[in-house]
């Protein structure tokens, strides 16, 4: 069963106003996945990935991509006078290949993925690392490069109202979901959780955790009981434990391809992307759609 996460942080960066029904609410999700904001955010003539919200619900944060995800450029749209509006590219993004964005738990700071250059190259780095960014003085800051990252891609990130920083990563010649302790204005060494959460045969992909950090989304491939290229499933932290993630089902699964799993701000909302004839739209669903599943 999937549980709603409640965020409780009050500090919201890009607005101020609170909705007492945050902009991506709808009704149409109730019971089954549909589009977001079709024609805008989610369009047939763009590759479009993840959809992270400011806590008020009323900015949204993607990413726009390459069909053969070469290139791609984080996004953002507010929602204005009963809709959403033409996505505009970040200030800090757009040069390099740019992707999966995610909020700190005070809204302060945006984590992402990039290829942009390591410090003294000039050439894009050969595997996308993570990347943050802090709000301050009404825009975002020259992005940082994060100690944590390997020589491999490491992917996805995500965090709890703790701190702590989940990622998967292709580190050691295997594809694992890490996790990093907050320490000081960094990270401990990342450790990876165990593999028996994937199933058999299962290999991840873009997986977040939920804010409380008992619940991961994962996008995972190759397991018997996987509807298509890549479903979601889901596993929640039992005591000290993880549960082997379960899938959840044809709501949200099909012969597509479906990954890039988050939560929304206000724990009611499950985002996700799913690629079909060759381009990536984004959809979500009512996590209550899936609890009796």
């Amino acid at each position: 069963m999937i549980k709603p996460i409640i965020i409780t942080t009050c500090l919201t960066i890009v607005s101020t106003s609170v909705f007492a029904n945050p902009a991506y609410h709808n009704e149409a999700a109730a019971n089954k996945a549909v589009e977001f904001a079709p024609g805008v955010i989610s369009t047939t003539e763009h590759f479009e990935i993840n959809t992270v919200f400011n806590q008020s619900g009323d900015n949204v944060i993607f990413a726009r991509c390459n069909d053969d995800f070469s290139h791609c450029t984080m996004m953002q749209s507010s929602f204005d006078s009963g809709n959403w509006q033409s996505p505009t590219p970040l200030a800090i993004s757009g040069e390099y290949l740019d992707a999966d964005p995610y909020y700190s738990a005070d809204y302060s700071q945006l984590y992402f993925v990039s290829k942009r250059p390591l410090k003294g190259e000039k050439e894009e780095a050969k595997e996308v690392n993570i990347w943050r960014s802090t709000w301050k003085n009404d825009q975002w800051q020259q992005p940082e490069y994060l100690d944590i990252n390997s020589n491999a891609a490491d992917l996805y990130p995500s965090l709890t109202d703790k701190g702590e920083l989940y990622f998967p990563s292709f580190r050691d010649n295997g594809r694992h979901m890490f996790v990093a302790q907050p320490k000081g204005n960094g990270f401990t060494t990342p450790e990876p959780l165990p593999s028996h959460i994937y199933g058999v045969n299962g290999n991840i992909g873009d997986s977040a955790v939920s804010r409380d950090g008992k619940t991961i989304v994962f996008s995972i491939k190759d397991r018997q009981d996987s509807l298509g290229k890549g479903d979601l499933y889901i596993s929640h932290l039992v005591g000290n434990e993880w549960t082997v993630a379960k899938s959840l089902g044809d709501k949200v699964n099909t012969a597509d391809h479906e990954f890039t799993p988050i939560i929304s701000p206000d724990g009611n909302y499950l985002f996700f992307t799913r690629i079909e004839n060759g381009k990536g739209n984004l959809y979500q669903i009512r996590l209550s759609a899936l609890m009796a599943d």
